[in-house]
């Protein structure tokens, strides 16, 4: 009789265990790939995922409204009007379309980066009690120019449009045929967060993901 009730006990310990992970909706990995795709690769996909797992936590709303095209038009515009600031008007206005090319291939490498989840580990949240933290450790994969083509010499202001239309029109290809791979290990925290007897993982800064890649790559080619 004493090994039924042990070994009711043990199944019963078994199945707790069992229920309490059934609690977690995804995975701390799977949770960040989504916030990866979505804020890094700007996947509408990724970007529908997030959103309808993280639905619970909103009271039913979405809780991040992307329009990618828009946010990339506008990103996009602006680099442009930094970038030509710098040279002669005349040579600005001529050069706009070949400058637009350029940064419309520069940020599509960079939005190409590929993500691998290296490990998970799950803590105490020192400051909420009774919640966890997952601290994510991960690798981002860039394709970059090996050499990316020299800009014009001289001074800036006296810069020729046909030059500069020279220089932009290959720097589209140099990364159009990036043949160099580089690597940047990275780490992100995603927080517990307990809905309906569930677990979600989140973070409410989801951007500094962004802003942690950003200076490596554009560092990586020397931009």
């Amino acid at each position: 009789m004493k090994n039924y009730k042990i070994i009711l006990l043990f199944l019963l310990t078994m199945m707790g265990q069992y229920l309490t992970a059934q609690t977690e909706v995804k995975k701390p990995a799977e949770a960040f790939e989504m916030f990866f795709g979505t804020f890094v690769n700007n996947e509408d996909t990724a970007l529908n995922k997030l959103n309808e797992y993280l639905k619970p936590t909103v009271d039913g709303q979405i809780a991040y409204q992307v329009n990618f095209k828009e946010t990339s038009e506008e990103m996009i515009n602006t680099s442009v009007e930094n970038f030509l600031a710098a040279f002669p008007k005349t040579t600005a206005v001529a050069c706009k379309k070949e400058a637009e090319e350029y940064f419309i291939a520069m940020f599509a490498n960079f939005k190409k980066g590929k993500l691998i989840v290296k490990n998970v580990k799950v803590v105490p949240n020192e400051s909420v009690e009774g919640q966890k933290i997952a601290e994510i450790s991960y690798t981002v994969n860039f394709k970059v120019p090996s050499k990316l083509t020299s800009g014009p010499e001289g001074d800036i202001q006296k810069v020729k449009p046909e030059d500069l239309k020279k220089y932009l029109t290959q720097a589209v290809q140099d990364f159009k045929n990036a043949d160099k791979t580089v690597t940047t290990d990275q780490e992100f925290k995603l927080y517990e967060l307990k809905e309906g007897g569930k677990i979600y993982y989140w973070n409410g800064s989801p951007d500094e993901i962004v802003s942690n890649l950003t200076d490596f790559y554009f560092e990586s080619f020397g931009s």
